[in-house]
């Protein structure tokens, strides 16, 4: 079974879209994990056949919460903003039992813009060459390699990132050529140019060094409330 875990934080203006593009059926399970959201958040995703849950705000102790209450031996971290192509779950499936820990999917940037095509495919290059995967591209892990690394770090900043170098430390990962659908809100609300310096920057910080609890003064956080 794949066990979709999904953080949200005052999400109410995608959360049905992302659980309504879902496919439901007994190999799926679907827990939504609250991280004290003021808004309809939670009231939309009880419409849905998922399990709602209530964490801290704050996203790696969101997603650890909901894979320690999970039944699946497969699991996978969705954004609330990111949608998937179909055939993806069935992708998990084939590559986690070959032999791989975990890995994420080839981005595509949810616009016609043609800027976003250089983003993607910069970020898709990225990870298969270094392995390490961003949450916006839903990674996915079996079981066992999750709890085996303990988890994501709850830091504010990051929590993937760490996450994935430690993954890659235990076994094989991969980049599934199935894609993820990323909305392009952040760049649309702060622009393309601002965005991509300010995740150079804060990227570029944590690479050298710099504390997350730092890096987190200087990123804006485009989610509603």
């Amino acid at each position: 079974m794949i066990s979709i875990i999904i953080p949200v934080y005052n999400e109410e203006s995608t959360i049905r879209e992302t659980l309504g593009n879902l496919l439901y059926n007994n190999d799926v399970e679907v827990i939504v994990v609250d991280g004290e959201s003021n808004n309809r958040t939670l009231e939309f995703a009880k419409q849905y056949p998922v399990r709602v849950i209530k964490s801290v705000k704050n996203r790696a102790a969101q997603l650890n919460e909901g894979a320690r209450i999970v039944k699946g031996d497969k699991f996978l971290f969705l954004h609330t903003d990111c949608r998937l192509d179909s055939g993806c779950l069935e992708k998990i499936e084939s590559c986690l039992t070959d032999s791989f820990a975990g890995g994420c999917f080839t981005q595509k940037i949810d616009s016609k813009k043609f800027i976003y095509r250089f983003i993607e495919t910069s970020e898709n290059i990225r990870a298969k060459v270094s392995r390490v995967f961003y949450g916006d591209q839903a990674i996915f892990v079996r079981r066992d390699a999750f709890f085996k690394i303990g988890g994501f770090d709850k830091i504010d900043l990051f929590e993937d990132v760490i996450f994935s170098q430690k993954l890659k430390k235990l076994g094989k990962t991969c980049v599934l050529k199935k894609k993820v659908y990323a909305s392009a809100r952040r760049w649309e609300r702060q622009g393309v140019i601002k965005t991509t310096l300010i995740n150079w920057l804060i990227s570029l910080g944590f690479f050298i060094g710099i504390s997350p609890d730092v890096l987190k003064k200087i990123y804006t956080d485009i989610r509603e409330g």
